[in-house]
């Protein structure tokens, strides 16, 4: 095998390895700012008496996932 088909079959699997991880990343996406409204609901069902608590929490969903924070729906 000389140096020039060597050197394309390595290129093309480097190209499918990097088109495959990148179909596997974009699969595995962030959780994004839906999932801190139940997380919030479920604080409120479990501490009826701590709602600025659980706004604090749902805060900190908010940031740590890079949102805008917002107030809850039934704030």
């Amino acid at each position: 095998m000389n140096k020039r088909t060597r050197s394309l079959r390595l290129i093309a699997i480097a190209v499918g390895a990097f088109g495959f991880s990148a179909s596997l990343s974009a699969l595995a996406g962030p959780w994004g700012c839906d999932h801190c409204v139940p997380i919030y609901y479920d604080c409120v069902n479990a501490n009826p008496d701590n709602r600025d608590g659980c706004v604090a929490d749902f805060w900190n969903c908010q940031t740590s996932n890079g949102c805008m924070i917002s107030l809850p729906p039934d704030f």
